[in-house]
């Protein structure tokens, strides 16, 4: 960005984004005007506040989480269950990436395999239950899926892209968990998010949230399956931000 000639700007992210300008914000408090996710990607640290509140919402939720939060946090069996299922592409790119990535390389339709599978379950978890995934009956279209699968066939990148699992995940990654970023957040949930955080367990985290959206529908891949509710989000947050500012300075 500073080679941009960008001193100052707003970043957003999901999915590993969120991770990318969650560390851009710590870097860089002073040029990060806010930050947007629509994924939170550190999940927050284990403070002693935290599990008090997760164990006494597992015996009484009412006491620990607004009512329309609980969905986010329990059944916490079921959910930690199918996260667990949803996971082992997670734990073999961070582990053998080049070996899984010489296989996805050689085979047009193993990769089409890998990559699609999580288009499924990323969208809705019920897709597992459907028979083609509901890829192309709900959400997407199919040259949407094939633009999105030929840009690592083409380029052969899909050893890269698994590797950075690996060499991040190895390397520091959790020490950046507990650090609290001051910056202004807004943090749009989708319903059909792989983990979501209610707003009293993010504030772990982002003690400066400005804007929390509950949206009407999506998943993992906002970006692709509601682009216009992700960039209206997005408007409306940096538009939250700079008003904040201009009544500080007013009030200065």
């Amino acid at each position: 960005m500073s080679r941009l000639g960008h001193q100052s700007y707003f970043v957003q992210g999901g999915d590993w984004g969120s991770v990318i300008v969650h560390v851009m914000a710590l870097y860089y408090p002073d040029r990060v005007q806010g930050m947007h996710m629509n994924m939170a990607g550190f999940i927050p640290s284990r403070t002693p506040s935290y599990l008090l509140r997760v164990a006494i919402g597992s015996v009484f939720p009412a006491l620990a989480f607004p009512e329309n939060d609980l969905w986010k946090v329990y059944p916490y069996m079921e959910r930690l269950t199918t996260l667990w299922e949803e996971t082992g592409y997670w734990h073999e790119q961070t582990t053998k990436p080049d070996t899984l990535g010489a296989g996805l390389n050689d085979s047009p339709a193993g990769l089409a395999a890998w990559i699609l599978e999580k288009f499924s379950s990323g969208t809705s978890f019920s897709n597992r239950n459907n028979r083609d995934g509901g890829l192309t009956t709900q959400t997407f279209t199919l040259d949407e899926l094939l633009h999105n699968i030929m840009i690592y066939w083409a380029t052969e990148s899909i050893t890269t892209s698994m590797r950075f699992y690996k060499e991040t995940w190895n390397n520091g990654f959790t020490a950046l968990r507990g650090q609290k970023s001051t910056v202004p957040v807004g943090y749009a949930v989708f319903p059909g998010e792989i983990s979501v955080l209610p707003r009293c367990l993010a504030r772990d985290t982002y003690p400066n949230i400005v804007q929390y959206t509950d949206m009407p529908r999506g998943g993992h891949f906002a970006a692709l399956e509601e682009p216009e509710l992700l960039a209206d989000d997005v408007r409306n947050f940096v538009a939250a931000v700079q008003e904040g500012r201009d009544q500080m300075k007013e009030e200065l």
